[in-house]
């Protein structure tokens, strides 16, 4: 732990500058989690943002990485769309509430998106990340262990209970902890100084997908068996070990299976994807992890399907440039109400489609805005430079977006804007005499 401190001797390594860098994105680290202080979370952001902008690193050389990095331009492009939305909007205020919300998709990118950051900085942040994504999730297994047995009640260990002490949503928190087991593998991968005790490296991964089951996000869990698998299959063909894949899908299986059976409450959020069907004006209840799951329920998957069609027939009335930021939610109701979907509209539900919530808002210019900024060039740039944590984490994000609308909370924008823009700062830049040549 002395290097999460500082106190180890690849710290030398580090100039002043850095150092400072790596202490004020710790300390953004420590107040993302807690619920009770976002204010001083919000300060924790201004202090780095102001720090990359006006002292790590020259304005020159900024400008230089900003040639060079032009997906940077649009993610702000995107970020001043919402401004120019917000004043199109019948509703301007209710525009402008959410461009706040998203003021993030604009710092980090400006900020953390126009610094270079070195290998020995990059391995120290993301160590100090999955520590401190650890320790969070350590903290909400021992509560609701302590809970559930005060209570006598298993169900306080799953899902949203998991992340109750931290007024989190689960979903997110489930992400959270897959960037953190991706982390810890590339510093593994690398065979970085950092994770040299490794037995506390691997029970810390033990903890991280411990807590990825429990908090039962299906996507979360689809994103991390999709990646064990590729990882396993690349390995296996790299190695050319192919009897060895046999032993892996069967291995695999063999590990649903005892998953399947250890966590029964996990599998029942599967379950939910047996029941499709859906009829706006049906009064059922809402199914939850902690129920039998039936026919007659409104559930996760046809709630969703229900909310897309919705949602998509604004933005077929709307397909270039949107209904505008600040009137999506008053038509989303509107819809709800015109096709007397009452369980949708007197729950305020927002689209469930990260997507979906941006072409309704902005239309297809928007949406490919984003892509582009946010996802296609990052990744193609990753892949370019054989960046296969990048890799991982933007797939992550790309596959998290499909259930949910992550720009609609400050947590989501928070969390995908910095990791983005982290991306993007320790892509090694091309010095001006090498450019010239290419």
């Amino acid at each position: 732990m002395r290097s999460l401190f500082l106190l180890d001797e690849k710290a030398g390594l580090l100039t002043i500058k850095d150092k400072l860098l790596y202490v004020l994105v710790v300390i953004f680290f420590v107040t993302f989690y807690p619920s009770h202080i976002p204010s001083i979370n919000v300060v924790a952001v201004v202090l780095l943002s102001v720090y990359c902008i006006f002292i790590y690193g020259s304005f020159r050389e900024k400008w230089h990485l900003l040639r060079q990095r032009k997906e940077v331009v649009a993610m702000a492009a995107f970020y001043l769309l919402h401004i120019v939305s917000s004043l199109c909007s019948k509703n301007v205020a209710e525009g402008f509430s959410w461009t706040v919300i998203r003021m993030p998709l604009f710092v980090f990118p400006v900020s953390l998106g126009c610094v270079y950051i070195k290998q020995a900085l990059k391995e120290r942040v993301l160590f100090a990340y999955s520590v401190i994504t650890t320790i969070t999730v350590l903290f909400c297994f021992i509560w609701g262990i302590v809970a559930s047995l005060v209570n006598n009640d298993s169900s306080l260990l799953y899902n949203d209970n998991l992340t109750y002490p931290i007024d989190k949503q689960s979903i997110y928190i489930a992400l959270l902890a897959n960037v953190a087991i991706f982390s810890f593998v590339y510093l593994l991968y690398i065979k970085s100084p950092l994770v040299a005790k490794k037995g506390l490296v691997y029970a810390s991964l033990f903890i991280l997908l411990m807590a990825v089951f429990f908090l039962a996000s299906r996507i979360a869990l689809i994103t991390l068996f999709g990646s064990t698998v590729c990882v396993a299959v690349w390995y296996i063909i790299q190695k050319r070990k192919l009897k060895l894949l046999g032993l892996v899908g069967a291995g695999i299986v063999a590990v649903l299976v005892l998953l399947i059976t250890v966590f029964p409450k996990t599998w029942n959020r599967f379950q939910e994807l047996g029941f499709t069907h859906y009829e706006y004006a049906h009064k059922g209840e809402e199914s939850h992890f902690d129920m039998p799951v039936t026919a007659d329920q409104w559930n996760g998957a046809n709630i969703r399907l229900a909310v897309w069609h919705c949602g998509w027939e604004l933005v077929k009335q709307h397909p270039v440039f949107g209904v505008q930021l600040g009137d999506k939610v008053d038509l989303m109701m509107d819809t709800y109400k015109a096709k007397n979907f009452d369980f949708a509209y007197e729950t305020r539900r927002n689209t469930h489609n990260n997507y979906l919530d941006i072409l309704v808002a902005f239309g297809f210019t928007g949406l490919l805005l984003f892509l582009w900024a946010f996802l296609f060039e990052p990744l193609r740039q990753c892949i370019r430079h054989k960046d296969f944590f990048g890799v991982f984490v933007i797939a992550a994000f790309v596959l998290s977006f499909i259930p949910e609308t992550y720009f609609d909370r400050s947590l989501g924008n928070m969390m995908f804007a910095f990791f983005i823009a982290f991306i993007v700062s320790y892509r090694k830049p091309v010095a001006n005499n090498e450019r010239n040549k290419q």
